[in-house]
């Protein structure tokens, strides 16, 4: 019998590798498990892990290109998206809060521009019915 394979991991190009750090260890929670001059990895509370490769301030983001769009992050209570969207204001992040399909989402910005979005309930809580508009934007 086969095993399911799922997605554990996610990869970042990122221009700063400590901005980048300090931003997904102090919005999201996650601990820098190895880290070096040009890279990083992180472990999400869950366990997912997020490698962040500095590419420097020359790379470029095209947010309207083929390929990985933005993190969908879930959360499991209204207080922890709350939370979560004063972490990204403290940090000058501007964000948007819109429901679709009963699920509350915060989206907002990394520090390259990489956006993030913040959902409420989980899909473990709340299988999703619809998908939202928003992620065409």
């Amino acid at each position: 019998m086969a095993g399911t394979a799922r997605v554990t991991s996610s990869v970042l190009f990122v221009t700063e590798i400590q901005r980048s750090v300090d931003f997904y260890c102090g919005v999201f929670d996650c601990t820098a498990t190895i880290q070096d001059r040009d890279a990083a990895l992180l472990l999400g509370p869950d366990g997912f892990q997020i490698y962040l490769v500095e590419r420097g301030r020359g790379a470029s983001h095209h947010a309207g290109s083929v390929g990985p769009h933005c993190l969908i992050w879930a959360v499991d209570s209204a207080a922890e998206l709350t939370r979560v969207d004063q972490a990204l204001a403290d940090r000058g992040v501007r964000t948007d809060t819109h429901t679709s399909g009963g699920v509350v989402f915060v989206t907002g910005c990394d520090p390259d521009g990489i956006r993030v979005m913040i959902a409420h309930p989980s899909p473990e809580l709340l299988p999703r019915s619809v998908v939202s508009p928003r992620l065409y934007t």
